[in-house]
């Protein structure tokens, strides 16, 4: 009975892998503390959705929305008749695994006299990689415009659910600048 558990356990980590770091899987939006999410993003409360278009396009899509001159931080705007200052982070996070089957492979074929390197060295391990954005909003008083306390939250979440949807939905962003302009 030993036996067949070890060779079970064997079987198992063979044939498996270890997840080193995972990238967080959020359906459409999620608020949070942004330091929580990546630790080099200020301590404030951040609107987070994954970005499935390439580099950058987020910040082209708010300058030809807002006919900006290449702004990504400190973006004045206004919701609900009330100023707010909104910042923009893009960050990326990724999910690495150990494989377990490339390793052993090459244990049972190398050969340490020839000094052969291992044929799957490239497939110990597995990264995917997922960008997300991040937007922080602030009033004009510096409070956080985000907090689940403050006044205008439900309002200000709107906002920006209304532009995630709008920044997915768009392929030519001067369409976003003239829906703004009606």
């Amino acid at each position: 009975m030993a036996r067949w558990f070890l060779c079970l356990c064997v079987v198992a980590v063979s044939t498996s892998c270890i997840p080193l770091s995972f990238a967080p899987n959020i359906k459409t939006d999620k608020v949070k503390i942004a330091k929580r999410f990546k630790r080099d993003l200020p301590k404030r409360y951040g609107f987070i959705f994954e970005d499935p278009k390439e580099a950058d396009e987020f910040y082209s899509f708010i300058n030809t929305k807002y006919q900006l001159p290449g702004i990504e931080r400190k973006i004045p705007l206004w919701v609900n008749k009330k100023p707010l200052v909104m910042n923009i982070y893009e960050r990326r996070r990724t999910t690495s695994t150990l494989n377990f089957v490339p390793i052993l492979i090459d244990a049972a074929l190398s050969d340490e006299d020839s000094g052969v390197p291992g044929f799957f060295n490239s497939f110990y391990t597995t990264r995917n990689e997922k960008w997300f954005i991040i937007i922080t909003l602030t009033d004009l008083n510096g409070q956080d415009a985000l907090m689940p306390d403050y006044k205008e939250q439900n309002a200000n979440l709107a906002f920006l659910r209304n532009l995630q949807k709008e920044y997915l939905n768009t392929a030519n962003y001067m369409e976003a600048y003239f829906r703004t302009k009606k």
